[in-house]
């Protein structure tokens, strides 16, 4: 018995160690989706690291010709607390280069509070789609490219498969 429960004693001391050596979790990464609406698609690029960069959303067909996404719209959210329950506020911001800037503020009670703060941002976009029937005959062939810059500069491409329109 009291073999036993040496063992098992040492097995929780190796799990407790292993536990406070673990290292937090990775940050999601970052994702595109994207859905087709009537002569449109709609464009979400989701969990964007802070001080990262989009720089273009295009369609780009077989030939390699590119179509711009407008209507670019960045959402901002960051929440937190200092480690206690009590009341909340989180303060953000929606907007983009066509629509403004507007500025949210969210009440609210945290019933259980931690020392972490969260960033989360999210992209929204439509790109035209300029020759309908020509998409749709052959949509495989086209591609949605997000071009994006690191905060250490290094530029990068998630490529996504276009949605059949």
């Amino acid at each position: 018995m009291a073999r036993i429960l040496g063992t098992v004693l040492k097995t929780v001391c190796v799990l407790a160690i292993l536990g406070a050596c673990a290292s937090p979790a990775d940050p999601p990464l970052m994702r595109a989706s994207a859905s087709a609406e009537a002569e449109t698609l709609k464009l979400r690029v989701d969990d964007i690291p802070p001080g990262r960069q989009i720089l273009a959303l295009v369609l780009v067909d077989p030939q390699g010709g590119e179509t711009p996404a407008r209507d670019r719209e960045v959402v901002t959210r960051q929440t937190g607390s200092g480690g206690a329950s009590g009341p909340g506020i989180g303060v953000g911001a929606t907007g983009g280069s066509s629509s403004g800037i507007r500025p949210y503020i969210s009440l609210g009670y945290l019933f259980r509070g931690s020392r972490e703060e969260r960033r989360s941002q999210y992209l929204t976009a439509e790109i035209p789609v300029e020759e309908p029937q020509r998409y749709r005959s052959g949509y495989r062939d086209w591609r949605i490219e997000v071009r994006y810059r690191d905060p250490e500069g290094r530029d990068g491409l998630l490529t996504l498969a276009a949605p059949p329109l």
